[in-house]
């Protein structure tokens, strides 16, 4: 299908530009969502009258898209999610929860599911690096923590290193000042050997 970008959109085009595109791709997503119309003689003459409207709207959309990032950069989202002693959660969590999540902490409703690239729903509990693609010329990373509880994850986000200051503080006490750590030396087990 021949269609006109009224958005620039990565990795397609930018603003009056004419391109073919699939069929389902044109009518399911970028006619849809404001992103392209139909090419037709008459579509292009309407449009060539409209090019300052889209491209004024493009640069609107693309001042609200850097406030968002500059609100949301750094941030940490944080979902509670229900999960057994291993870590698998009992449900996932996708887009759709992510994109909820992140409007709730801004106030306000920018973030639509289709705007986060996730590969897969997210099954366990964890530190995760999600995409949101707000325009096509902001596109960041965002950490996404999914946890049991708020404690949870704050020792997701800022482990503890493996040698504590208690076992520093006891090795100064008997003497031993190495702050290297050490193997912990187990026993091997004999192989019996069977006739």
């Amino acid at each position: 299908m021949k269609i006109i970008l009224i958005d620039n959109i990565n990795k397609l085009g930018s603003i009056g530009d004419v391109i073919e595109v699939k069929n389902g791709y044109a009518k399911n997503f970028l006619i849809p969502k404001n992103k392209a119309i139909c090419y037709t003689d008459s579509s292009f003459k309407h449009f060539e009258t409209k090019k300052s409207e889209y491209q004024k709207k493009n640069l609107n959309n693309l001042e609200i898209a850097n406030n968002f990032k500059a609100k949301i950069e750094g941030k940490n989202i944080i979902i509670i999610e229900n999960a057994s002693d291993d870590g698998r959660l009992f449900g996932s969590v996708n887009s759709s929860v992510i994109a909820n999540k992140i409007n709730q902490l801004v106030n306000e409703k920018i973030v639509s599911r289709s705007e986060i690239f996730l590969k897969k729903p997210i099954k366990e509990i964890g530190l995760y690096s999600i995409k949101l693609n707000l325009h096509s010329d902001v596109v960041f990373d965002v950490k996404v923590v999914v946890s049991r509880s708020e404690s949870e994850a704050e020792v997701i986000l800022n482990p503890k290193p493996k040698n504590s200051a208690k076992s520093s503080k006891e090795n100064t006490e008997n003497g031993n000042d190495d702050s290297e750590e050490k193997p912990i030396k187990r026993p091997r087990k004999k192989k019996v050997e069977s006739n």
